[in-house]
């Protein structure tokens, strides 16, 4: 059984009896995001107490922002696997430009006219609610291992200088 230090984003685990195999995108408040690597399949919210006792750890990687690899691609741990840190890349402005509410994430244009994937799971769930296109905001840039995401996406006031 999967001990609560062990459950952080990056973990790679394995459904006991499916033997499905999906990668920790967060946990908190007695519930773990899944993200499956097959296709097809969506992301899977699982309490934590079940999550303990049908899950088994099957490997690491470090993943910064809780960023997964990508599905049906093969994955190489990196070293460190400690928890994920808090987003320090460079800060930014930009607009959202989509939202795809139903799969939980969007792009936003940043200043600089580069586009950049965000996920509901990389800022907190009022956050995300409160989100629209056309909206100013700040984030902060990460890079994973499919590129560039924004973490800890934030409405931005209109009349702040851009960092």
């Amino acid at each position: 059984m999967l001990t609560l230090d062990e459950i952080e984003s990056g973990l790679f685990v394995t459904h006991k009896n499916t033997g499905l195999r999906y990668s920790v995108v967060e946990a908190e408040e007695g519930e773990v995001l899944l993200s499956p690597e097959q296709d097809g399949l969506q992301d899977l919210t699982v309490p934590l107490d079940l999550f303990r006792n049908e899950f088994v750890s099957t490997d690491r990687f470090r993943a910064p922002g809780g960023r997964r690899g990508g599905r049906g691609r093969k994955r190489t741990p990196a070293a460190g696997g400690g928890p994920t840190a808090v987003p320090s890349g460079p800060k930014c402005r930009g607009k959202i430009k989509k939202m795809v509410r139903d799969r939980g994430f969007g792009f936003i244009r940043g200043e600089d006219g580069k586009e950049v994937f965000f996920h509901r799971s990389g800022l907190n769930a009022s956050d995300y609610d409160g989100l629209n296109e056309g909206d100013l905001v700040e984030y902060v840039v990460q890079e994973g291992p499919r590129g560039a995401r924004a973490e800890h996406v934030r409405h931005a006031p209109a009349e702040a200088p851009a960092s």
